[in-house]
This record gives structure tokens, sequence and C-alpha cells, in this order.
């Protein structure tokens, strides 16, 4: 039996929805993964299948220059979108099945001597503490897996134009999606499209942006003096004013935890300025979160949130810890504008945000 064959007949048994191989040109990277990655994530630097380590991966992927990839994908709806820690679980359950379903269709590969690498939804799970959280080698890297968002690989864009739409937020369901590289055309004589996508990607427009301005200014009063949108290239940016600054290294939002990132591969910013009261519910650090929540929740995936000034969440930054160097509260974690060379005072008298779209 060929491996084409084994392939059609563990199809016929798995739970796809959706296999399909594509040309490598097809799969769309984005740089800003890294820094959905870096400020958002609880497994950055935590895992050896996420990035920063990853990233030396993507650079390994790309000197091999497979031809092929095979994209697969699983589809279900969630029977109740309210019920947050049922989701959970259930989201949790299908990143270990298509996890599974990866490691069966590589057995296949490996057993007719295809040479392959398998990049898989949601980060490895193969230990249940990665060896990095204690700065030791990898116990398992013939093992290891690392997802398709951790090399900088956009999901979305890549398995609309595929045929299999993702949506971000999800919408009452979840997909899951995993890529096989290899060398083998043949693989795209197969296809398998058995149940429609649950989801529809929307790519969110300029109207959609500004409509989210007018409502978050007129709605959050108590948090927001003003919403505006302009282009990103308008930000002015100079010299930096972090060196010399106490925070320096001792902050998540300071340098050098926050490098110099690049604004130009967002197309618009949201430039807010806080309503400065004694109020407790309107803090910086809840504006700012709630800033970032409304953008995504219209399918800004890669939004990126820039605070003023150092984050003041914690008493001690996490950063000091030299055994967890961790940060609590992901959401809100997010690099400064000096640290951007950017001036707050360019916006006016106050204290600003940007989240970049």
């Amino acid at each position: 039996m060929t491996v084409f064959d084994k392939v059609r007949d563990y199809l016929k048994e798995s739970p796809l929805a959706f296999f399909k191989a594509v040309p490598m040109e097809a799969l769309r990277f984005d740089e800003r993964a890294k820094y959905m990655c870096k400020f958002g994530c609880k497994n950055y630097g935590r895992k050896y299948s996420c990035p920063p380590e990853s990233l030396n991966l993507f650079q390994k992927l790309m000197e091999r220059r497979y031809r092929w990839a095979i994209l697969f994908a699983t589809t279900y709806k969630v029977p109740d979108p309210s019920r947050r820690y049922q989701v959970r679980a259930i989201n949790l359950q299908k990143e270990i099945e298509i996890q599974r379903v990866s490691r069966e269709f590589a057995a296949i590969l490996s057993d007719h001597n295809v040479d392959h690498y398998v990049l898989s939804g949601g980060p490895c799970r193969r230990c249940k503490d990665c060896a990095l959280k204690y700065r030791n080698v990898c116990k398992k890297p013939k093992l290891k897996q690392v997802s398709m968002e951790a090399v900088g690989i956009d999901c979305q864009i890549t398995m609309h134009y595929a045929g299999f739409d993702f949506q971000m937020p999800t919408n009452g369901s979840i997909n899951r999606c995993s890529c096989i590289l290899t060398d083998i055309g043949e693989f795209s004589e197969i296809h398998l499209n058995s149940t429609k996508s649950l989801q529809q990607y929307r790519p969110p427009t300029y109207k959609t942006a500004r409509e989210m301005c007018e409502r978050l200014e007129t709605e959050y009063s108590h948090l927001f003096d003003s919403v505006d949108l302009i282009e990103a290239s308008d930000i002015v940016r100079s010299v930096s004013s972090c060196n010399g600054c106490s925070q320096w290294g001792k902050n998540f939002a300071c340098p050098p935890y926050s490098e110099r990132i690049d604004i130009g591969s967002w197309n618009f910013a949201v430039i807010w300025k806080w309503n400065q009261n004694n109020r407790t519910k309107a803090r910086y650090n809840i504006a700012l979160k709630a800033i970032h929540a409304a953008f995504f929740s219209i399918g800004y995936y890669f939004a990126l949130s820039i605070r003023d000034c150092y984050c003041d969440e914690c008493d001690i930054c996490a950063l000091l810890d030299a055994e967890n160097q961790f940060c609590t509260y992901r959401k809100l974690l997010s690099p400064s504008l000096q640290s951007q060379y950017i001036d707050p005072r360019q916006f006016g008298e106050g204290r600003f945000g940007l989240e970049l779209l």
C-alpha cells in the first residue's frame, strides 16, 4: 500500500473536516505574529516550541525550502459560548486532538520514508512542564511540536485562501488547524472538505475601526477623554528617553525587554487619551485592556497595545524575579511609548496610549 493510499484511508476515519496540499508560497507569514506572542501569550520564552526559540526553526525551514504545505483542520460548534470554562475545556480538547492527528499523519509519512516537518496547532504538550521553564535542555527534541503561529504563519489568511475559513474571535465555534511541510507534490491530488467551516473570515475595515472609536468615546467616557484613529505612518519617532531611566531592565514595558518595534508593519493606530480620575474602576490599565479587547473583538488579531510609560500594575515587576521572569498580567503586557522612541507630548497634555491596528 502506498503512502497516498494510507493517507486516504486515514482521512476516512479521522475527525478532520478539511485536507489540502498547497504550494509553500501559499503560506502567509506575518512579522507581527512574534509581537502577539511576546506581549500576550503565557508561553513566550517558556516553551521551546514558542518564540523566541521557535523563530530559529523558522530560519531553518526557510533554508530547507520545502515545496509543499499540507493543511488540515477541524471545526466544531460550541454548545453554549457564554460558558467560558466550558469553551476553554473544549478548546483544549480540540487542540490536543489536532496535535494527535498531526502525530499520526507524521507517523504514516515516516513509515514510508517521506521527508517532512510538522507544524501543529497550539503549543507543544509533550511534557507537563517544558524544560525551558527551568533553563534545561529539551527532554524530547524529536517529539517536540511547534505551532504554525510560532514560526510567524498567519493562520487566518492562509486557511482562508486555501478554502477553509478561520475567524478571530471565534463566535461560538472552535477551528483548529495544522500543517505538514514536504516535497511530495502528489499530495495535492488528495482533497477533503467534508464539513464546511463554521466560521467566516471577515477582515476588519477602516469603517469598523472608526465606528469602534466613536462607540468607545461615547459609552466609556469614564475611561477615555478621546479615542482617535490615524495612519500609523503619522506617528513621530525621535530619540529614546529611556536611557538612564530608573525602570531600565526592571519592567516588562521597558528596555531591553521592549525592544524597538517596526511600527510600519501596522496600517493604523488608535490614539486614546485617558480620562484621569480617582475612580478605582477607571484606572489606566483598565482603559488599556478595554481598548485592546474592543479592537480584537472586531477582528484585529495582530492589534498591539503601547502604553504611556512603564506598567505599575504590580508593586514589584516580575521581571526582577530571577527564577521566574513571567508577567502575571499578560493582557496588560505592552511596551511603553518611550521605549518605542515616541514622545507622548506630541499628542497633547495628559496620559495617552496607542493601539496599533
